[in-house]
């Protein structure tokens, strides 16, 4: 309990800035590296104006454009502040309404429209526990600025408390959320895109596992006719949840990816909050998976500087090797099944299920 206690007051005493005030800095638009990331939101807006972490019925869609520092190397953690310097931060340049989900959809259909065929992707990304606004609109503008990402990305920002004690809030909210993002989902499928991606982070991919599910119970069989990727990083939630979860299936998506490390302390500390023996995201024995045609791909051997939750957006190591990957979509295609096989220090097969773990360079960064 004591440790518990000394984890909780770190990250209370690291939250102390402000993370809810994220003003919009018209002059950003002009600088040299801008991405546009459209939102699917139900957070609800305080006093001043900014989403904040109250959950709100009626969503909200937003196309974005945000300005990433000149100072910024890839793996370094987005940096922002009330008082935003586009020169040292990360900073929301514009920030446009939209009405409605068909007209988000429509323009995400719109900015695909003269793309190459095979850039033709959206990127569904779905945060997880303790994110404010900024730290997921931040977050996945690092992501596709330094992985490249093709396409365009949606950030659909369910309503985290955005605090380390707000875990059950948490929860809470991502149930909330799920017919939120279902509602996003069946819309985004019917964009003109070629490939629909859906990735999800830490507590997030327990919210996209509860929407499939039941999707899948309305419509079986609507998850692999419509996603054609799916990652799930760092996956917060119990491995008997997961299977059970996935039980209406008939299918996966053809490519499903679980990204995992037995370095993770964020998940060794979720286990112990939540007396589960073993979290998703610290599988690499791919044994209990044996009946999934999915790929556990273990990074233990690569660290992120902290707390090894984030290994997949800040680790240098990583992101360089990851990079090799056109886009997520190869990464995890049939058509290139031996990329990650070529990197693999150890694979294990197990039935349908392949644990691959890959090694970090030395120093473990």
């Amino acid at each position: 309990m004591r440790s518990l206690i000394l984890i909780a007051t770190c990250l209370m005493l690291s939250a102390c800035a402000d993370r809810i005030t994220a003003p919009i800095q018209p002059e950003a638009i002009n600088a040299p590296n801008t991405r546009q990331i459209f939102v699917v939101t139900n957070r609800e807006r305080n006093a001043e104006g900014y989403l904040a972490t109250s959950r709100n019925a009626d969503l909200v869609y937003l196309d974005t454009t945000v300005s990433i520092p000149p100072s910024h190397t890839a793996g370094e953690a987005p940096t922002f502040s009330p008082k935003p310097d586009p020169l040292k931060h990360f900073v929301i340049a514009k920030e446009t309404p939209l009405a409605s989900l068909p007209e988000l959809a429509k323009k995400v259909s719109a900015s695909l429209s003269g793309t190459p065929r095979r850039d033709r992707e959206v990127t569904v990304f779905v945060h997880g526990f303790y994110n404010t606004y900024q730290d997921s609109l931040f977050r996945i503008a690092q992501l596709q600025n330094d992985f490249d990402m093709p396409g365009t990305v949606v950030n659909f920002a369910w309503a985290s408390a955005g605090s380390p004690l707000g875990y059950a809030h948490d929860r809470e909210s991502a149930l909330f959320s799920r017919d939120d993002l279902e509602r996003t989902l069946r819309a985004l499928a019917k964009s003109n895109s070629d490939r629909l991606l859906l990735v999800g982070h830490s507590l997030g991919t327990f919210l996209i596992t509860e929407t499939l599910r039941q999707i899948e119970h309305k419509e079986p069989g609507w998850t692999a006719r419509n996603i054609d990727a799916l990652a799930l990083i760092s996956p917060d939630m119990p491995v008997d949840l997961f299977l059970r979860n996935l039980e209406p299936f008939d299918a996966l998506p053809e490519s499903t990816v679980i990204l995992t490390s037995t370095e993770d302390s964020a998940l060794r500390l979720s286990s112990r909050i939540n007396r589960s023996s073993q979290r998703l995201g610290q599988l690499s024995n791919p044994d209990v998976l044996a009946d999934l045609p999915v790929i556990v791909f273990d990074v233990s051997s690569f660290t992120d500087g902290s707390s090894n939750h984030m290994t997949f957006a800040e680790s240098p190591a990583l992101i360089a090797l990851l990079r090799d990957a056109r886009s997520f979509d190869d990464l995890l295609a049939p058509e290139d099944s031996n990329f990650l096989l070529r990197q693999a220090e150890r694979v294990r097969v197990s039935n349908e299920a392949i644990a691959i773990q890959v090694s970090g360079p030395s120093g473990g960064t």
